[in-house]
């Protein structure tokens, strides 16, 4: 499953930075996440409990930061399993300033994604509906507090 889309930070390249990159925002922010602990490998412990149609399932796993370029792009890697299946995926995230107005910033992604065992039954299509209610509350989640952030 294919995976890309961008959003629109109210905020300069560096704090959305900081923020998007911060292992308890993290932690806040990922959807249904109950656990994300860092690792002596600078990796993290996963823990979420994901549901897609009628099916449920909590799930446990890595997630790698690689490829840090602080603060233009980072390469996010997840591989988790439970027990209605598992989750594979990667994804790439480019920071640039938005066009015209350096105080925001646009956050591009792209990435794909391999699920397996029973969560995978639901069909490509609810998959991939699924897939973008996540990431869209994750960038909900993000945009509350990249702005809690923000000096006032």
């Amino acid at each position: 499953m294919q995976l890309s889309g961008s959003h629109e930070f109210d905020a300069p390249q560096t704090a959305v930075w900081k923020v998007m990159t911060d292992p308890a925002v993290l932690s806040r922010t990922l959807p249904g996440c109950q656990k994300f602990e860092r690792q002596s490998d600078g990796s993290y412990n996963l823990t979420m409990s994901v549901g897609i149609a009628s099916i449920r399932g909590t799930f446990t796993g890595n997630v790698h930061l690689l490829d840090e370029r602080p603060p233009d792009s980072y390469t996010l890697k997840l591989s988790a399993q439970g027990t209605v299946g598992f989750v594979n995926g990667q994804g790439h995230f480019v920071l640039k300033p938005s066009e015209g107005d350096s105080n925001k910033t646009v956050v591009s992604y792209s990435g794909e994604a391999q699920v397996g065992g029973k969560i995978a039954g639901v069909g490509q299509r609810l998959l991939q509906s699924g897939a973008n209610l996540i990431i869209n509350q994750f960038f909900k989640a993000m945009d509350r507090e990249v702005a809690a952030a923000r000096p006032h």
